[in-house]
């Protein structure tokens, strides 16, 4: 199927190549503080987006992502040089560390992403000066903005609470694309490319892709995923969208003030603890007919440790197998059924078969212990939300105080 879809998005390069492709490699498309960027920069960059994304390239979607890769591209420059500024350079190793990460998340070697971008006629500098922007303005706002963010015991200890509460409500598992509206000049086009995301999305495009090429949100990183949540956690305008959603649906583009979220629902469960969920190590003695009853319940009442039932098991010409660790839900019907109510060390009462009697032991039993919530991730959260205003604040100002000439 992967093949089948890199195969069509390589003809329909082809096939709707714009009359950009063949524009001068030396054209200028826009200066920033006295920097370049040129055509060619313009050109590979959205070849590089449709290549990693998935996402069709028609003529009129290649002419408005022109649009947006520009400003994005506007955007590097200048985080490149407030890095600059403060003497941050990131060194090659990095880059290479971080590209590595991109091919293991798309199933591929380092190698293996190399040569894709060479099949798409795509420099691989193109990749690493998106990379290099991407590590210089993340390490210059940690260094600048990340003493100035404090999160309080008592704020934690607010958001555990209401994390533990929402533990018997229902959880959805969802990931986030946010689009920023400042990379889009009118409001049309912002309904035109998220309206053109979310049917692509739709279509079976990756969301993780789409997410780490689009999204400014912090979990872009991670493919956009916000893990098991409930809906409270959510913005409330979001949280009305999630509750309405499907298992396996893409939202419709949702505006708020703090941009337009495209939201995709892989799961959802009720709250509280899942009895299918707990996990059992069962060890299945099955006595063949021979073996009378008497010496099967001197069996049971002697029962001490699974090791030693094994042995004793093989003195009875009995067979045994092991299965470790399962979910309820997954282990055969007949045991689950009879270890379902049982502790660990517990034996299940012996079971008439066909061919002779089963005897059903619980090794090892773990509950589903339902989410895990940990303080500390709430604190790298809080941390996250918070650095991420203030860095798009940050870039807001550098816009406005810089000298660009679009050509």
């Amino acid at each position: 199927m992967k093949t089948v879809r890199l195969f069509g998005m390589v003809l329909a390069l082809l096939l709707t190549a714009s009359p950009a492709a063949a524009r001068d490699v030396e054209g200028i498309a826009a200066v920033v503080n006295d920097q370049v960027i040129s055509l060619y920069d313009v050109d590979q960059r959205v070849d590089l987006f449709f290549a990693t994304s998935g996402i069709e390239k028609s003529a009129e979607m290649t002419e408005r992502m022109r649009q947006q890769v520009l400003r994005s591209l506007v955007d590097e420059k200048l985080q490149l040089q407030e890095a600059t500024r403060v003497e941050i350079e990131i060194e090659e190793a990095e880059i290479e560390e971080r590209m590595e990460l991109l091919a293991k998340q798309d199933n591929r070697t380092l190698d293996g992403i190399k040569e894709f971008l060479e099949d798409k006629a795509i420099e691989e500098n193109t990749l690493k000066a998106q990379i290099r922007a991407e590590l210089a303005w993340n390490q210059f706002v940690r260094r600048n903005f990340g003493g100035r963010i404090s999160v309080g015991d008592m704020e934690i200890e607010e958001q555990y609470e209401k994390a533990v509460k929402a533990v018997n409500q229902t959880r959805y598992l969802v990931s986030e694309i946010l689009l920023n509206l400042d990379n889009f000049s009118t409001e049309e086009q912002v309904r035109q490319i998220s309206g053109e995301i979310v049917k692509q999305l739709q279509s079976g495009i990756s969301f993780p892709a789409v997410a780490r090429q689009f999204s400014i949100a912090p979990t872009a990183a991670q493919g956009g995923q916000l893990g098991w949540i409930s809906a409270d956690q959510l913005n409330p305008r979001l949280s009305q969208v999630v509750r309405q959603m499907q298992v396996g649906q893409i939202s419709s583009p949702v505006p708020t003030t703090g941009g337009v979220y495209i939201l995709a629902l892989a799961d959802k469960r009720a709250g509280g603890n899942d009895p299918l969920k707990n996990k059992f190590d069962v060890l299945t003695v099955a006595f063949p007919a021979s073996v009378k009853d008497k010496r099967i319940t001197e069996f049971v009442d002697g029962f001490k440790t699974c090791r030693r039932a094994q042995g004793a098991a093989k003195k009875l010409k009995a067979s045994v197998k092991r299965s470790g660790l399962q979910e309820l839900r997954d282990l055969p019907t007949a045991i689950a059924r009879s270890v379902a109510n049982l502790e660990a060390g517990e034996v299940a009462a012996p079971s008439q078969q066909d061919d002779g009697t089963n005897v059903y032991i619980v090794c090892d039993r773990k509950d589903d212990l339902g989410i895990d919530i940990s303080r500390e991730e709430i604190a790298d959260n809080i941390f996250a939300q918070r650095i991420s205003v203030m860095a798009r604040r940050h870039l807001r100002d550098l816009r406005r105080d810089a000298v660009v000439e679009y050509r």
